[in-house]
């Protein structure tokens, strides 16, 4: 297992020019990320920021979130070795109301400002329970996708179209820093820890113990290690002036067999990823995830980054895998469709209709779910990847299955907001 990060949320909105109180934040978590390497590797600090809302006028567009001082002093603290990744500009616009100029103004810049800080993360919030659905900005997350797909496809590793997820969630791109809950900046922790699971599984599958007794032994191994990291953390934050916000138990992988989530998967016993089985598989990992007597925050559960995972690539590459069995595994797991390679002739229109799948299982079954979708320009279904990128493994482009009966602008025209 490693952290996969230390993920600190901090309003860099109220810091002077220079943002000297997050680089003071970020010093003294150089102190922590020591303490917690007696214990552990320590791959990212990470550093989530507020986002924009329905509330930011076009002139605070202008003046805070498109001015370059902040992504660029970020991109000094990165130089420094303060900080490896952040996340900018992410914005909150699951709303009834419609979309305000600044809002779109700065949306307008994302692709721009994506491509030009190479640090720089984000995400679109297009819905959630409370909200609905604003298929405006469902239109608009989209044009992103594939501006940034035209700019190098792989910069879409770097934004995300997301669903009920809730600040200070550790994992990128879809974190971002909720002001409003305390102005006391936050520090939450994200896990690699698919090896964990692997490691359990081969040495007890459903062969050899009871589904409870492999549910306990998750229970017990993930409460260890929450009570070794926040034995370290907690006291940490008392003395420093943050709050620890928990921890995402959600065991992300490394493109690496021992370290494959879907290895774990098929380790259980039932079936390899992708066949039937798969959904009673993915859901019990989850659930047992879910019922760790530690605070829990983000997403908890069973992760499914195509890229990301050995197994998860391969079955891919052996037809076993395809965007219809990914969403309906987004109904048990706890991420959604992650790191998904698509042709670059992607009707933006299936893109859209693909999202609202996505947040039609987030709204119903109140959960946070994301989509990191990848259009691959000149290339076409089964088609393979070639990217260079130490936490990719290659594989094949997945189709996206759209058969259109009604015009996307026709039916915006009606159609502003869902919500139940």
């Amino acid at each position: 297992m490693k952290l996969r990060a230390i993920t600190l949320g901090y309003d860099v909105f109220q810091d002077e020019s220079n943002l000297g109180g997050v680089r003071e934040k970020l010093i003294e978590l150089q102190t922590l990320k020591k303490e917690l390497e007696e214990l552990v590797e320590v791959q990212f600090i990470r550093l989530a920021t507020p986002p924009f809302t329905v509330e930011t006028s076009e002139q605070a567009a202008r003046d805070k979130f498109l001015s370059p001082r902040i992504p660029e002093c970020l991109e000094g603290f990165v130089s420094e070795g303060l900080l490896d990744i952040y996340s900018y500009c992410p914005g909150l616009l699951d709303h009834p109301k419609s979309m305000q100029s600044g809002q779109e103004l700065i949306i307008n810049n994302l692709v721009g400002m994506l491509s030009q800080y190479p640090n720089m993360f984000s995400s679109l919030q297009v819905g959630s329970t409370a909200n609905g659905i604003n298929f405006k900005a469902v239109e608009e997350a989209t044009k992103v996708v594939f501006g940034l797909a035209r700019q190098d496809p792989f910069i879409n590793v770097q934004f995300a179209v997301t669903f009920n997820v809730p600040g200070n969630t550790p994992f990128f791109p879809s974190a971002y820093h909720d002001p409003l809950a305390s102005s006391v900046p936050k520090i939450s922790l994200a896990l690699e820890a698919a090896d964990e699971l692997v490691s359990l599984f081969s040495s007890s599958d459903i062969t050899t113990a009871s589904l409870f007794d492999l549910k306990k032994a998750i229970q017990n191994r993930f409460t260890k290690i929450s009570i070794d990291l926040s034995s370290i953390v907690e006291p940490f934050c008392k003395n420093h002036g943050f709050e620890f916000e928990g921890i995402d138990f959600s065991p992300a992988p490394y493109p690496t067999k021992d370290k494959s989530i879907g290895n774990a998967l098929e380790k259980l016993g039932f079936t390899e990823f992708g066949g039937v089985g798969s959904v009673f598989s993915v859901g019990f990992i989850t659930q047992a995830l879910q019922s760790i007597s530690a605070p829990k925050i983000g997403f908890s559960g069973f992760m499914q980054p195509l890229l990301e995972d050995y197994i998860i690539a391969q079955r891919n590459n052996e037809g076993k895998v395809d965007l219809s069995k990914l969403l309906l595994y987004s109904t048990m797991c706890g991420l959604g469709l992650d790191c998904v390679p698509i042709p670059g002739n992607t009707s933006p229109d299936a893109v859209k209709m693909l999202l609202l799948d996505l947040g039609m299982i987030s709204m119903r079954l109140n959960k946070p779910l994301t989509a990191r979708l990848m259009p691959i320009p000149d290339k076409t279904k089964g088609e393979m990847t070639a990217f260079d990128f130490e936490y990719f493994t290659d594989s094949r482009i997945c189709g996206v299955d759209y058969y259109p009966r009604k015009d996307w602008f026709a039916f915006r025209k009606k159609n502003h907001n869902y919500r139940f």
